[in-house]
C-alpha cells in the first residue's frame, strides 16, 4: 500500500480549504466594494435629494388658514369703497380701527369682535366724514371732511407687558392738525395722506377733474396748488407717493402722474386701460404703482431712466393675470411687495408684484368694504356687512418664481428688464433681486477662459513629455506637475488677487503682448535646435532642447515688459484702460477674468496634464512604431496616430478639469470683484455659482428666501457637474469604440 495516498489526500484536502476560503474571501471583497460603490451612489443622491429638497419650498404658493368670523358693526358701505378706506390694524394683532363716517375713529378687538373704544375726529365739528384714508405704514390716517378740510392722526399702540407677557395695547390717536386743503369749502370726495421726513402730502379730490394739494416743505411752510386732468377725463382714484408724487387715473383708463421738483409738475400719462380705473395704488417704496381697470386687468408701472439724460418717465413693468371681475379695492404688504385684489363680485387674490405669481385665492363671498393685510403679513382680513372674516397667511418665499430665477425682469431704477443678483440693499422697500443667471453665466465664463489657459498648455506639454522627451527627464517632470496639484487654491487665489491682479494691472499690454509671444517664442526654439549642428546636439538626450526653450521663453518675458510701454505709448495713447472704455466701451476691473483665467488655469493644468500624459504614454508602442517604419516623423506621429487614440484619455482630462473649474471657488472669490455681470469682456470681473455661496450663506438667515435661493445654486452646480460629465463619458465611449481597431 502506498503510504503517500494519505498525504496526497490530506494536501489535496488543504487545497480545497485554501481555494474555499480565498472564493469565501473574494466573495467578500466583491460584497464589500460592490456595497462600497452602492453607498457611494446613495449618499451623492442624498446629498442631492436633501439640497434640492431645501430649494423646493421656494415654488410653494401661499397658505390662507381661516381663524372665523367675527361680527363688527363696522359699516364702511360697500359702495364706497373707493373712498372711505381707513381701515387698519396693529402689529399685535389686538385691535381693529376704521374710520366711520359718523366721524368716530373706531376700535375692536381682533379675538371677539367687541367694541374696544372710539375716538371722535379730531377738529370735526358741523362737518361729517365724506372720505378716509390710512398709510401702509406708520398708521398715518386722514379723513376728508364735508367742508372741504382734512383731519389728519396717527394711532399709535403702546405694548403693556407683564414680565415678559404681552398682556395689552394702550390706544393712541394723535392729532396731527387740520388742513383746509379747499378753500371754497367743497367736500372732500377721497383723500390720501403720507409723512415722509418731517414733511406731510395731502391730496384731496375736490371736483370730477380737479385735485386740491396741500403739503409742507423741509423748512416746514405750507403749499397748496390745484392740479386737473384733462377733458374730458374724470378722475376716479387719487395717491400721494414718495416725495410727493401724486397719481390719478381716470374714466377713460388714463393715469397722470405729477412729481415735486420742488414745485407740483405733471410728469406723464399712462395709457393704462381703454376702461376705467378702478383700483389704484402706490407700492412699497413709492417708485411704481399698481391700477387696477374695469375690464378686470392689471398692470404694474414704474419709473424707468429712458433716454441720455436718463429722465424717469412711466413705463409698464408688468402684467398680472386678470381679475374676473372689475378691481374694486387693493391692500398692499408692509413688508414686501405683496398685495391683495378684491373684485367686484368679492373674490380676493393675493399676488406679488416682482414675481407676478398669484399666491394664494379666496372665492367670492359676498360684498367685500375693505381688505388688510397685517403688519407682520401673517394675517389677511375681509370686512364687509359687519363681518370680520379673518385668516393666517403663510408666505414664505412670494418673490421667487421661474422667472425671477431664470428670466429677465423689470426691476425700479432699470430702463428694461435684466438679469440682476442683488440679495440686500440699504432699505427694506427696495426689490430684492435673485435672478440666477448671473451666475450661471460667471461660472461659464470664468471656467472658459480658465480652459483657454489650460487645455493648451497641459495636453501639448504631455504630448511633448511623453512622446519627445528622455524617460529620464519624464521622470522628474511629471512629479513635479502633480505636485503643482498639492497647491492648495486658496493659496493661489491669494496671490492672484494681492499681487498678480496689481501686476496685470500695471502692465496691461506687456501681459497682452506676451500670450501670443511666448508661444511663437517657444515654436521658434524648436525650429532653432533643429538647426543647431549634428555634432553638437547629436548626444544629447531627448528633452535637453528645452535648455535652450527656457531662456527664450525667459527672454519673450522680459522683452514684452520691456516694448509694453512703447506699444501702449504707440497703440493706446499711453493709457489702455482708459483706451478700453473711450474706444470700446469696456470697463477694466483689477481682478477681471484675465486673472482668473490665468490663476484658475494654473491650478487645473496638473489634473488636464496627468490624465493626458497616462493617455499618450497608454498607446501601443507598436503603432508609433509601424508610423515611424512607415517614414512618418516623430511629429507626424505624434499628431495623426498617438492624438487621435489617446483622444478619449485627452477628452477625459478636459472635461475633470472643466468640471474641476465650475466647481472652484476659493480663487474666483478672491481674483474676481464678485460682481455678478453678464458680459464676455475679459476685463470685467464676475460672480460663480461657488463664489456666490461662499460669500452669501453666513449671512443668510435660515429658511429665508437666500437661504434656499442659495441652496437651488448649489443643485444646479451638482446638475452641471453631473451633466458635464455625463456627456463627457459618452463622448469618451464612442471615440474609444472609434479608435478601438487602430
Amino acid at each position: 500500500m502506498d503510504s503517500s495516498a494519505p498525504s496526497v489526500r490530506s494536501q489535496m484536502a488543504a487545497a480545497k480549504k485554501r481555494i474555499g476560503r480565498l472564493k469565501r474571501i473574494d466573495r467578500a471583497a466583491v460584497f464589500v466594494i460592490t456595497m462600497g460603490g452602492i453607498a457611494v451612489v446613495v449618499a451623492v443622491l442624498g446629498i442631492l435629494v436633501f439640497v434640492a429638497g431645501e430649494a423646493v419650498p421656494l415654488f410653494s404658493s401661499a397658505k390662507l388658514t381661516s381663524m372665523g368670523d367675527v361680527r363688527v358693526p363696522i359699516d364702511l358701505q360697500p359702495d364706497r369703497a373707493e373712498q372711505l378706506r381707513a381701515v387698519g390694524i396693529d402689529e399685535y394683532r389686538k385691535y381693529v380701527y376704521a374710520v366711520e363716517p359718523a366721524g368716530r375713529v373706531v376700535f375692536h378687538r381682533f379675538e371677539s369682535g367687541d367694541l374696544a373704544s372710539e375716538v371722535p375726529v379730531p377738529g370735526l365739528g358741523t362737518a361729517t366724514v365724506t372720505s378716509s384714508s390710512r398709510s401702509v405704514t406708520g398708521h398715518f390716517v386722514a379723513a376728508g371732511l364735508s367742508d372741504g378740510r382734512v383731519s389728519l392722526m396717527q394711532v399709535r399702540y403702546l405694548p403693556q407687558y407683564e414680565g415678559e407677557v404681552l398682556k395689552d395695547l394702550t390706544i393712541e390717536v394723535r392729532d396731527r392738525g387740520a388742513v383746509a386743503l379747499d378753500n371754497t369749502g367743497r367736500p372732500v370726495r377721497q383723500v390720501s395722506y403720507l409723512e415722509q421726513d418731517d414733511q406731510k402730502f395731502v391730496a384731496g379730490l375736490a371736483a370730477d377733474d380737479e385735485v386740491a394739494y396741500w403739503w409742507t416743505g423741509s423748512d416746514g411752510a405750507e403749499n397748496r396748488a390745484s392740479v386737473k386732468v384733462d377733458a374730458p377725463d374724470r378722475i376716479t382714484h387719487i395717491r400721494v407717493g414718495r416725495n410727493g408724487s401724486l397719481l390719478a387715473g381716470t374714466d377713460r383708463g388714463r393715469v397722470y402722474h405729477w412729481v415735486m421738483e420742488p414745485e407740483l409738475r405733471r410728469a406723464d400719462i399712462s395709457p393704462v386701460s381703454t376702461t376705467a380705473i378702478t383700483a389704484l395704488e402706490w407700492m412699497l417704496g413709492g417708485n411704481s404703482w399698481v391700477a387696477g381697470a374695469a375690464d378686470g386687468s392689471l398692470t404694474g408701472w414704474l419709473n424707468a431712466p429712458f433716454g441720455s439724460g436718463n429722465e424717469a418717465v412711466m413705463a409698464k413693468a408688468h402684467t398680472f393675470e386678470p381679475q374676473a371681475t372689475p378691481v374694486v379695492a387693493m391692500a398692499l404688504s408692509g413688508r414686501e411687495r405683496s398685495f391683495a385684489t378684491v373684485g367686484r363680485d368679492g373674490a380676493i387674490v393675493l399676488r406679488h408684484q416682482t414675481s407676478e405669481r398669484i399666491l394664494a385665492v379666496l372665492p367670492p363671498a359676498g360684498q367685500v368694504s375693505a381688505v388688510l393685510i397685517t403688519p407682520k403679513a401673517d394675517g389677511l382680513l375681509t370686512l364687509g356687512h359687519g363681518v370680520l372674516q379673518r385668516f393666517a397667511l403663510d408666505n414664505p418665499h412670494p418673490e421667487t418664481s421661474f422667472k425671477t430665477l431664470f428670466g429677465k425682469v423689470w426691476y425700479e431704477g432699470y430702463a428694461k428688464p435684466e438679469y440682476v443678483w442683488q440679495s440686500s440693499a440699504a432699505t427694506d422697500d427696495v426689490e430684492v433681486k435673485f435672478s440666477l443667471v448671473p451666475l450661471i453665466f460667471g461660472t461659464i465664463k470664468g471656467t472658459l477662459y480658465a480652459m483657454l489657459f489650460a487645455v493648451p498648455l497641459a495636453v501639448f506639454a504631455a504630448l511633448y513629455t511623453s512622446q519627445f522627451m528622455d524617460p529620464i527627464y519624464r521622470s522628474k517632470v511629471k512629479p513635479t506637475v502633480e505636485i503643482m496639484a498639492a497647491l492648495p487654491s486658496v493659496v493661489i487665489g491669494f496671490l492672484a488677487g494681492l499681487y498678480l491682479a496689481a501686476v496685470v494691472e500695471r502692465n496691461l499690454v506687456a501681459v497682452l503682448v506676451m500670450l501670443p509671444l511666448l508661444p511663437l517664442i517657444g515654436t521658434a526654439g524648436i525650429l532653432l535646435w533643429r538647426l543647431l549642428p549634428r555634432r553638437v546636439v547629436g548626444g544629447l538626450r531627448a528633452g535637453s532642447e528645452l535648455a535652450l526653450i527656457i531662456p527664450l521663453l525667459l527672454g519673450a518675458i522680459w522683452l514684452s515688459l520691456a516694448v509694453g510701454p512703447t506699444v501702449e505709448s504707440w497703440l493706446f495713447a499711453g493709457d489702455a484702460r482708459l483706451w478700453l472704455t473711450s474706444a470700446l466701451g469696456l470697463t477694466y476691473d483689477q481682478r477681471n477674468c484675465l486673472v482668473v483665467g490665468l490663476a484658475m488655469g494654473f491650478a487645473v493644468i496638473p489634473i488636464i496634464f496627468t490624465i493626458s500624459e497616462d493617455a499618450f504614454s497608454g498607446v501601443p508602442a507598436s503603432l508609433s512604431a509601424a508610423s515611424l517604419a512607415l517614414g512618418a516623423s516623430r511629429w507626424q506621429t505624434a499628431a495623426l496616430v498617438v492624438l487621435p487614440t489617446a483622444s478619449p484619455g485627452i477628452f477625459s482630462a478636459i472635461m475633470i478639469g472643466f468640471g474641476r473649474a465650475v466647481g472652484e471657488t476659493m480663487i474666483v472669490l478672491m481674483a474676481t470683484g464678485n460682481t455678478p455681470v453678464m458680459d464676455w469682456s475679459i476685463f470685467n470681473g464676475i460672480r460663480t455659482l461657488s463664489a456666490n455661496i461662499a460669500v452669501e450663506i453666513p449671512e443668510a438667515p435660515h429658511a429665508s428666501t437666500l437661504y434656499r435661493t442659495l441652496f437651488l445654486a448649489a443643485a444646479l452646480l451638482f446638475v452641471m457637474t453631473f451633466v458635464i460629465n455625463t456627456v463627457a463619458e459618452i463622448i469618451r465611449q464612442r471615440l474609444r469604440e472609434r479608435y478601438r481597431a487602430v
